[in-house]
C-alpha cells in the first residue's frame, strides 16, 4: 500500500490562521477567542500583540479585535495576481499554440521570479515546473527579464542572498547578469541558454504595470533542439510582442513604441 505523504504544521501558525479566519467573520475579545477557538489566553495575547504590530489586526475601544489595514496588501496582491493571470492566459495560449514550447508567467516577489501560471503547447515533452515555484534571478529567462527593471544595487542584493561562495563568484555572476539585463534593454527579450538545466532553453520578456514598473515576466521553455540560436531573434520578437500586449491590457502606455532591434548575426546567447 502506498504511504500517504505526512502533513506537517506549526501549532502557533495554526492558531494564528484560526484567529485571522475568525476575525474575518466578526469582532472578538481575547476571552471570546479563548472560548470559541480554544486558544489559551496567554497564547492568544502573544499572537494578537504580534499581529497588531504588523497592522494585520486592530483593537477597538470596546476591547474587541478586528482585521487591520495590513491584510489589504495580501488581498490586493492576490487580486492583482489573479487579474494578471486572467489577462495573460489567452496571450500565452496564442504564443505557444501549435508549438513544442511551454509558456510561463512569473511575478516578482522580493526580486525573485515566482511562477503563477503555465501553459503547455502541443509538444510531447512536459516540463516539471509548477505554480509557486521560485526561479533563480540570474539563470532563468523570467528572472533576467524581471532584473531588467531593477537597479544594479537591487540585483546585487538578490544575488547575495541566492548565491553562496566567494566575493569573486558573486562579482562574476553580477557582471554576467548585468550583461543579460543590457541585452533585454537593447533587444526587448532575455535568453537562458542551458544555464539552469542542460538541454533546456528559454526566452523571456518583461511585463510592465500601469506605472511602467516591471513587476512580472513571461517566457517560453523548450528543448534546445527546438530553439536553435537561429530562432532567437524571431522567437524573441514574438515573446516581446506578447509581453507588450499583456502590459498594454494592464494599463501600460509606452510613449514611443520601439521595434525590436536585430541581434548580431553571430548572436551569442545571453
Amino acid at each position: 500500500m502506498k504511504k500517504q505523504p505526512k502533513e506537517y504544521s506549526v501549532p502557533a501558525i495554526d492558531k494564528t490562521v484560526a484567529i485571522l479566519n475568525a476575525l474575518t467573520e466578526q469582532h472578538l475579545t481575547i476571552q471570546e477567542i479563548h472560548t470559541t477557538l480554544n486558544v489559551p489566553k496567554s497564547t492568544a495575547f502573544v499572537i494578537l500583540n504580534t499581529l497588531e504590530q504588523y497592522s494585520l489586526i486592530q483593537k477597538n475601544p470596546e476591547g474587541k479585535y478586528r482585521l487591520g489595514h495590513g491584510v489589504l496588501r495580501w488581498g490586493i496582491g492576490y487580486m492583482k495576481s489573479m487579474d494578471l493571470v486572467a489577462i495573460a492566459r489567452p496571450h500565452l495560449e496564442q504564443l505557444v499554440a501549435d508549438t513544442p514550447y511551454t509558456a510561463h508567467l512569473a511575478v516578482s516577489e522580493k526580486g525573485k521570479p515566482v511562477y503563477v501560471d503555465k501553459v503547455e503547447g502541443g509538444g510531447f515533452v512536459r516540463f516539471a515546473t509548477k505554480i509557486g515555484q521560485v526561479q533563480p534571478l540570474h539563470m532563468s529567462g523570467v528572472g533576467k527579464a524581471i532584473a531588467s527593471g531593477m537597479s544594479e544595487e537591487e540585483i546585487a542584493a538578490v544575488l547575495a542572498a541566492e548565491l553562496e561562495g566567494t566575493p569573486d563568484k558573486l562579482e562574476r555572476a553580477l557582471e554576467k547578469l548585468m550583461e543579460d539585463v543590457e541585452h533585454v534593454h537593447q533587444y526587448g527579450f532575455s535568453i537562458e541558454d542551458e544555464e539552469f538545466e542542460e538541454g533546456i532553453r528559454c526566452i523571456g520578456a518583461p511585463i510592465r504595470g500601469e506605472n511602467g514598473q516591471v513587476f512580472a515576466s513571461i517566457s517560453i521553455t523548450t528543448l534546445n533542439k527546438d530553439l536553435p540560436a537561429t530562432k532567437y531573434q524571431m522567437m524573441g520578437a514574438s515573446v516581446k510582442e506578447t509581453a507588450d500586449r499583456i502590459s498594454a491590457e494592464l494599463g501600460y502606455l509606452e510613449q514611443k513604441p520601439a521595434p525590436v532591434k536585430d541581434m548580431p548575426k553571430q548572436g551569442g546567447a545571453r
